[in-house]
């Protein structure tokens, strides 16, 4: 009977102690100062602190093996021109095959699906491009960049040049297939293909050794134009032969890329010439302070931005602040312009001013906490970003690492198009729009000995 009598009263004083807890509606920074009266830890929150902030061309992008790739050529009034390129590898379709007795060659087709329901740009603009067949090996294991190329041979296999319907199913007989388009290739490269030794289409590498793959080379035809996304590694993707032989007639073999196949991408913006002459003179010729006025994020191995935040604090006082939240606030200055804003920013911090053994530059430590709370997904009611850095902030102060400068780029840059204008430190035409940081912090009376 004891023990009963004492587990009954532990359970009622955990009740209790719920009930108190739930019904505490205040904020944080307010509990305990109804019983001690004031605030005598002097919460306060402030968005005036100094922000630097400006816009550099990016280094270097990797943009091999995409699960999403972008042929054309799109055309900025403030970023300028931008055109994609694609270099890629198609392997054997079957561990085993044969053409069969006298094999006549009717085609060469290939085939490429969409990825996305939109493109980057005009979607009335025409795609074009060339395809070349490559000269130089590609390798599963290089890394390949937003710069790299490869060799590839003179000889033109073919051109397309079509209005973009990624939303459109194509009817072939009676069956509908996906959004995909074709394209007839020279006969000539589709008679060598099909003239190769069976021991070829036993083994992949000997058909590398043969036919290393094709190269992609957009075209501009004029206007805004576009950037389409490709599904390189779908289904449908393929280069098909169609043929007969002694025994049948409307048959075909596939060449296919995939996963495992290398590939590459090349991003090239033509140095800027063409670009709106504050962005050339910001991103290009480095006039860092520019930024007052705005700054600018590019995908596909363009721009990136750098973020300090001088004299914020001094330093050496940390211990009297403790910083209860730190939001930074993005504004999109041309939330209405015809290409898209990024759906979401990425940040890393640099620990050092020196770059170390490994990288320079680290995910910022409250990325750690996830998405709902880190932020970083684009507002589209309040054309903004927002962002809790909140722990950097802190440990700055504290002297955990060197360096406030955090590194702001668009997540998914190798393989979307889209790009972001935003309000700088201290800009003349909407100063509501500057990029800010909010915080809401403690200041401790370190000396008071009560």
């Amino acid at each position: 009977m004891k023990k009963t009598s004492r587990f009954s009263k532990s359970i009622l004083a955990l009740l209790l102690l719920g009930i108190l807890f739930f019904s505490c509606k205040k904020e944080p920074s307010q509990i305990g100062l109804d019983i001690v009266g004031g605030n005598p830890l002097n919460v306060l929150f402030s968005d005036t602190a100094s922000v630097q902030v400006y816009s550099l061309l990016r280094d270097s992008l990797r943009t091999d093996e995409l699960t999403n790739n972008l042929l054309g050529v799109v055309v900025d009034p403030v970023f300028g021109t931008t055109k994609a390129d694609l270099y890629t590898q198609y392997n054997l379709s079957l561990a085993t095959f044969s053409f069969g007795e006298n094999p006549v060659f009717d085609s060469l087709v290939l085939s490429i699906p969409y990825q996305m329901t939109q493109v980057y740009g005009d979607t009335l603009a025409p795609l074009s491009f060339e395809v070349y067949e490559l000269g130089d090996m590609l390798y599963v294991d290089s890394a390949y960049y937003s710069s790299s190329t490869a060799a590839y041979l003179p000889q033109l296999l073919g051109h397309i040049s079509l209005v973009p319907k990624p939303l459109d199913s194509v009817l072939i007989d009676t069956t509908k297939l996906a959004p995909h388009f074709t394209l007839r290739l020279s006969d000539d490269f589709g008679k060598r293909l099909m003239s190769f030794e069976d021991s070829v289409y036993y083994n992949n590498d000997y058909l590398l050794d043969l036919f290393k793959g094709l190269y992609f080379k957009s075209e501009y035809t004029g206007g805004k134009g576009n950037l389409t996304f490709l599904n390189m590694t779908g289904a449908l993707s393929k280069l098909t032969i169609y043929y007969k032989n002694d025994i049948a007639d409307s048959l075909q073999y596939s060449f296919v890329p995939s996963v495992y196949s290398p590939s590459f991408q090349n991003f090239d913006h033509y140095d800027y010439v063409g670009a709106d002459p504050d962005f050339y003179k910001q991103v290009v010729e480095k006039d860092s302070t520019l930024g007052a006025q705005k700054f600018y994020l590019q995908s596909l191995g363009g721009v990136d931005s750098y973020i300090s935040f001088p004299s914020l604090f001094n330093r050496e006082d940390y211990a009297k602040y403790a910083i209860n939240e730190a939001k930074l606030i993005i504004t999109d200055i041309d939330p209405e312009n015809e290409f898209v804003q990024p759906s979401k920013l990425v940040m890393f911090q640099q620990r050092y001013y020196e770059a170390d053994s490994s990288n320079n530059y680290y995910y910022i430590e409250d990325a750690n906490a996830g998405d709902d709370y880190f932020g970083g997904t684009y507002n589209t009611a309040f054309h903004q970003y927002e962002f809790r850095i909140t722990n950097f902030l802190q440990d700055y102060m504290a002297g955990k690492f060197k360096s406030d400068k955090i590194l702001l780029q668009i997540l998914g840059a190798s393989y979307g198009g889209s790009r972001l204008i935003a309000g700088g430190s201290s800009p003349d035409l909407d100063p509501a729009s500057r990029i800010r940081l909010e915080l809401t912090y403690t200041e401790l009376d370190i000396n008071d000995t009560k």
